[in-house]
């Protein structure tokens, strides 16, 4: 912005003539202006970039704990198609299925940063009923499962998926 000034006394006409000057540059309200409104908008990017953020590590931890509920299910589907009998049990914090017959491991659900749910059906889980009969248990071609992982850092961050667990009912033949 250019200013005019003006040298002299300002009722002489020929003082007025040559003495007006331009002058370049700012004035300090100018400056101070500028500064106030670039540190306004520097302010309003740097919180959307850091809420935009926050979003994301939120959105990923959602993401992975999803993941994570979609292995258990796919999983125990897989368990459940091929094993004669299995049980679904927590032992030490740590949930696994075990096979009922031989009493050995086949599965392990932990994460060291999410805290695991399961619900189902409590007890031996038979998928045969030839099985169930001979070992007087119940008969689950197919049982609600619901799995649930929270965050261990973020309580309230967590997700619950329900699914139905099943396979082929002998029973049908």
């Amino acid at each position: 912005m250019k200013h005019l000034v003006m040298y002299g006394n300002d009722r002489d006409a020929e003082g007025v003539k040559g003495v007006l000057k331009k002058q370049d540059g700012m004035t300090l309200v100018e400056l101070l202006a500028t500064l106030l409104l670039s540190s306004v908008i520097i302010l309003l990017i740097w919180t959307t970039i850091a809420i935009s953020m926050k979003y994301n590590v939120t959105e990923t931890k959602k993401l992975q704990m999803q993941q994570e509920a979609n292995y258990i299910i796919t999983d125990i589907q897989r368990i459940h198609r091929n094993a004669v009998c299995y049980k679904i049990e927590q032992v030490n914090g740590t949930w696994m299925s075990i096979d009922c017959l031989s009493d050995k491991r086949i599965s392990i659900y932990t994460n060291p940063n999410f805290n695991i749910n399961l619900a189902g059906p409590s007890g031996p889980i038979y998928t045969k009923d030839k099985q169930s009969k001979d070992e007087n248990g119940t008969y689950y071609p197919s049982y609600i499962l619901t799995v649930t992982i929270t965050d261990s850092d973020k309580k309230n961050l967590n997700i619950e998926i329900q699914t139905t667990i099943s396979r082929f009912d002998e029973r049908a033949e």
